[in-house]
């Protein structure tokens, strides 16, 4: 009987030690991870061939430095789904895009009207000087022609000689005020003109600091600490999500950030890094940070 218990649970013993050599996941790296594309929202404006064609670049950018495949793609059964969700986050970063677009076209026209401003501003000071010595030149010769007036009144008034030089003075000074009213037209047409600038500048300045406040309001409603996707598991279920991304380049780095996570990595310290928790990084190559990370996982088994 007792024979027969213990041969028993060697028995039990010996098919449970099977199952679990058998369940036991395949250490990291050793196999390629299946994906399988899942949700896929058509307001990316983004076609499925396209967005697959960014996973394979992700890929391409762990599995390079390894020399291995680490993913594949099954359209049927995976251990992965990858899905494109589009929430509030895209919505906001597309609204950010719009504002930063017009906050570069706002800026660019700021600046030509500001170039604008000081260039008529620079010439109206120019016109100004010649203006004022002018004015100055015409009352001093006034002053002249005047003394010159209370003398002939003064005197005989018979001298010919002096009447013409008179006569002249008169005729100078008419030229001259004539000459400074030109002046004086030509000087209110560059102040208008400096004055319509102002104007302009002011109304973009204006409507610069209403999208830069736009832009800041909306970002932080967003958050700061956005990364773009999520990897999770809900026990044999495994996804990963992706919600956001500002170009092409932010969702290969995105994908390539949630497929570390799949494989096996954590979130390293270098804010360039492919891992790191934020994606503000614009390199598509995995940094030393990265590189140590995936070597101690591929070689830990």
């Amino acid at each position: 009987m007792l024979r027969t218990l213990t041969i028993a649970l060697l028995l039990s013993i010996g098919i449970w030690g099977v199952q679990y050599w058998y369940l036991k996941p395949a250490p990291p790296c050793t196999e390629p991870i299946t994906y399988s594309l899942g949700t896929f929202d058509k307001r990316f404006d983004l076609s499925q061939n396209d967005f697959l064609s960014a996973i394979k670049q992700a890929e391409a950018i762990i599995e390079g430095p390894m020399h291995k495949e680490l993913f594949t793609y099954t359209p049927s059964k995976s251990d992965v789904k990858v899905n494109l969700i589009y929430d509030y986050r895209q919505e906001a970063t597309e609204e950010l895009n719009d504002i930063s677009t017009n906050l570069t076209a706002d800026e660019a026209t700021y600046k030509s009207l500001e170039a604008q401003y000081a260039r008529q501003k620079a010439e109206y000071e120019d016109l100004k000087q010649s203006y004022d010595a002018g004015v100055k030149s015409f009352d001093a010769f006034q002053s002249l022609y005047e003394s010159h007036v209370e003398a002939w009144n003064a005197g005989k008034k018979n001298d010919k000689s002096q009447f013409d030089a008179l006569e002249a003075e008169r005729v100078e000074l008419e030229r001259k005020f004539a000459e400074l009213k030109t002046f004086e037209t030509t000087l209110n047409t560059k102040v208008r003109a400096l004055n319509s600038t102002m104007a302009n500048l002011n109304s973009v300045g204006k409507a610069l600091n209403k999208n830069v406040s736009q832009y800041n309001a909306i970002s932080t409603s967003r958050g700061e600490s956005f990364a773009g996707g999520i990897y999770y598991e809900k026990g044999s279920d495994k996804q990963i999500d992706i919600f956001q991304f500002d170009d092409h380049d932010k969702l290969v780095r995105t994908l390539a950030h949630e497929l570390g996570h799949a494989l096996g990595l954590d979130h390293v310290s270098d804010p360039n890094a492919i891992m790191y928790e934020r994606n503000q990084g614009d390199s598509l190559a995995l940094t030393s940070a990265d590189l140590s990370a995936l070597n101690t996982l591929c070689n830990a088994q």
